[in-house]
This record gives C-alpha cells, sequence and structure tokens, in this order.
C-alpha cells in the first residue's frame, strides 16, 4: 500500500490526534474550502484532499494502513523544524465588537534531527576610509586574519574594501589560499571618503559568483561612517539580495555612522546589523558571527499564515533572536536562516471580528524551507490556532509570561 499525500498535514493534526480532532479540523476546513461557498483560489481541489483525507483518517483499518505505511518511510520521525505556538488568551469572550489577539510562535531546528555543517560563502565588506586609519584599522586587519584561520576546505571567502571606490582584493574561490588572503589584509591602507554602496555591490557580486542551495551565502560589512546620497540603491541591493536568500551583517563602529540605514538593509535580507563600541572588541565580534554563521541548520524559511474567518493580521515581528519586524506580503514572508541551538520567535497581533460563540479555528501557521542535512526538498512544520469563544466569560485567563515578555521587547525597542 502506498500513498501520495500527508493526510495528517492536509488536516493540519497530529499523528497521534484522536477522532473529536479529526472531526473538528476536517468541519472547519470544510466550510472554508467548499467550492459553493468559498472564494479562495484553488478551493475545489483543496475541498477533494480534505474530504479524502478524512474519509482515510476516520476509518480506523485505513488509518492503521497508513500509519503502517509511514513508518515504513520514516516520515513517522521527529520532524525537523519544531513549533510551539502560544495564544495570548485560549477562551475568548463573545463581544459584538472586534478582539485583539497576540499569537508567539517558536521554531526551532529539532533535537534528533542531523545536521552537518554547510559550506560558507562569505564576502568581508570593510571600510578603509580616512576616519578607520590608525588603531582602527589595526584591529580590522586582525579580525580579519581571525575569519581566515577558522574557514575550511569546502568554504568560500572574498575580500572587498571600499572607500569611494571599492575594490575586491581577494576574489572569492574555495580552498582558499591563506597566505595569499594575509597578504591581501595586510595591503590594506586607509583613504578616501564613505560610500557604502561600491563595497556593498562588490561583495554582493563575489557571493552570487558561487551562490547555490548547497552553501550558506552571506555577506559581512563593516564600516564606521556615513554614506551620502546612495542609500536607496544600497537598499535596493539589498532588497534582491533577499529575494535570492542572500543575507547581510551589517557593522557600526563608532558613533558617525547611520544606524537606521543598517538596520534596513539588515531587515530586507533578512540579515543582522551590529553596533560595535569599540574597535578591540572587532575581532571577537567577527569570530561570534562567524560561529553563528556555521551553525545554520535550516535557510530558505517562509512563514504563511492561512487565516481563518473574520481573521486580520495587524503586525508582525520577530523578536528572538533579534527584534524586527516583519513586512508581510499576501500573509507570507520570509524569515532568515535557523541555527541548530538559536530558536527564533515571531509575534503576530491578530483582530478577531465577531465569532459566534464555540470553538473556532482561527489560523494555521506553517513554516517551509530547507535543510541541506536532509537533502533538497523542502521540509515543514504547521499548527493550527483554535479559540474558544464563550458568552458568558466574567474572567479571562492570565496572558501566559512568554508573551507578556515579548510585548515588553517590543515596547522597549
Amino acid at each position: 500500500m502506498t500513498f501520495e499525500r500527508d493526510y495528517y498535514a492536509i488536516l493540519g493534526v497530529p499523528p497521534g490526534a484522536d477522532e473529536r480532532a479529526i472531526k473538528q479540523a476536517y468541519r472547519q476546513l470544510a466550510r472554508r474550502y467548499h467550492p459553493d461557498t468559498s472564494t479562495e483560489e484553488g478551493a475545489a481541489q483543496q475541498f477533494i484532499e480534505i474530504q479524502e483525507a478524512y474519509e482515510l483518517l476516520i476509518d480506523p483499518l485505513q488509518r492503521e494502513g497508513f500509519d503502517h505505511w509511514r513508518r515504513q518511510q520514516g516520515v513517522d520521525r521527529p520532524l525537523a523544524l519544531q513549533m510551539r505556538i502560544t495564544s495570548s488568551q485560549e477562551i475568548m469572550p463573545y463581544l459584538n465588537e472586534s478582539q485583539a489577539l497576540y499569537i508567539l510562535v517558536e521554531l526551532r531546528a529539532s533535537k534528533e534531527a542531523e545536521s552537518g555543517r554547510l559550506p560558507l560563502n562569505l564576502a568581508l565588506v570593510l571600510d578603509r576610509s580616512t576616519s578607520m586609519k590608525g588603531a582602527r584599522l589595526q584591529h580590522v586587519k586582525e579580525a580579519a586574519r581571525s575569519i581566515v584561520e577558522q574557514m575550511g576546505p569546502h568554504d568560500i571567502l572574498s575580500l572587498v574594501v571600499f572607500s569611494d571606490r571599492g575594490q575586491v582584493i581577494l576574489p572569492g574561490q574555495p580552498n582558499i589560499d591563506k597566505a595569499a588572503a594575509r597578504a591581501a589584509i595586510s595591503s590594506i591602507r586607509s583613504g578616501g571618503g564613505t560610500e557604502l554602496l561600491q563595497g556593498l555591490k562588490l561583495g554582493l557580486r563575489e557571493v552570487k559568483r558561487w551562490h547555490s542551495e548547497q552553501v550558506h551565502s552571506h555577506v559581512l560589512l563593516l564600516t564606521d561612517g556615513r554614506t551620502y546620497g546612495d542609500e536607496e540603491d544600497c537598499l535596493q541591493e539589498a532588497r534582491q539580495a533577499g529575494k535570492q536568500n542572500i543575507s547581510l551583517t551589517l557593522m557600526g563602529i563608532g558613533e558617525d555612522w547611520n544606524e537606521q540605514l543598517l538596520d534596513q538593509i539588515a531587515g530586507f535580507s533578512q540579515g543582522t546589523s551590529l553596533y560595535i563600541d569599540s574597535s578591540a572588541k572587532i575581532t571577537q565580534v567577527f569570530r561570534e558571527r562567524l560561529q553563528s554563521l556555521g551553525s545554520v541548520f535550516a535557510q530558505n524559511l517562509v512563514l504563511t499564515l492561512h487565516l481563518g474567518e473574520g481573521v486580520t493580521i495587524q503586525q508582525a515581528f520577530r523578536v528572538s533572536p533579534l527584534i524586527s519586524h516583519l513586512h508581510l506580503l499576501d500573509n507570507a514572508v520570509a524569515l532568515p536562516a535557523l541555527e541548530k541551538y538559536q530558536p527564533q520567535a515571531m509575534l503576530l497581533e491578530l483582530l478577531l471580528a465577531r465569532h459566534e460563540p464555540g470553538e473556532h479555528r482561527l489560523l494555521q501557521v506553517e513554516v517551509e524551507g530547507i535543510v541541506p542535512a536532509l537533502g533538497s526538498q523542502p521540509v515543514r512544520a504547521r499548527q493550527a490556532v483554535t479559540i474558544t469563544f464563550e458568552a458568558n466569560l466574567h474572567h479571562k485567563a492570565p496572558v501566559p509570561p512568554d508573551i507578556v515578555s515579548a510585548v515588553a521587547q517590543l515596547t522597549i525597542f
């Protein structure tokens, strides 16, 4: 016996779901996708799959055969991506007006899933303008040398310097010639103004030469000055990089740099912006960032929200490990790469229209991405959010501490 679909995933229920949970999920999905009433694209095909999944899972003999097939195929092993969802309330009052609901989505790598280090395709882009002269530039050189020493034989490293012009001093290639890289770093001299676009474009060009799903492509750029007149072009480069799953780390050192611009560039590429208050810390920050990049577990991640009737998304934020605004397009947004030992958390603010008393499935949260250690096929994690509305609810339960903490972090941010 063979099966073409994961029927548990179609209904959005776990493999251990009981008959009541299966029936409840089926009723809610059938109402949403029934071809006579649904306005969603592809509703008819969705309804056929939902009906097929329900008929199989509600029949004990067919379900037993399906579970046996899953075990043979290894489908029942722990999911590579694990998701935990916390709602600010699980029971809400029945009101004749809209209500807010917060949803905390936590995503982590499965402890049981195997993962090897993905080769890095890294461009190191360094500001060499006049303001970098002296001890600051020497510390940058030391930090760059530490990066070279940490690169493995399958990693790709390119070195770019910029002031009012950009220059590739070490083209990217695997099996790095570390002696040549150290010599290139020693040749860096300060001089000129600061034009961020000059370095950014060259760094991205080098990374794109080797970019594929088999490497983790990243640009690490450090600057100590403000750029003028090319801000919008920098943002456009970051947007294009994000679409190609190339992330950027922007590091500002000292006090005279455009924090807002670096944050925006990092955000558009699902990357990170960092502030370094002392040049003596550059080597440490470089090492920590490289270690983080080397522990990538999943990449090309996309978060998709399937909203139920009467549910709208007001705002979405990533709250861990770093805070950033998530710009959803058609209820979907790209997420940064997931590290093996560093979970991600997203906070969603929902607006709920009036719902009749009873249990309602408000949305299904889905994350899809590539785990290179498991091959090129996408892996997924899905979970439904169900809330009960009561007509005579006199006391709300306390908001879970994790959500209180996330909202507090956002308020400070």
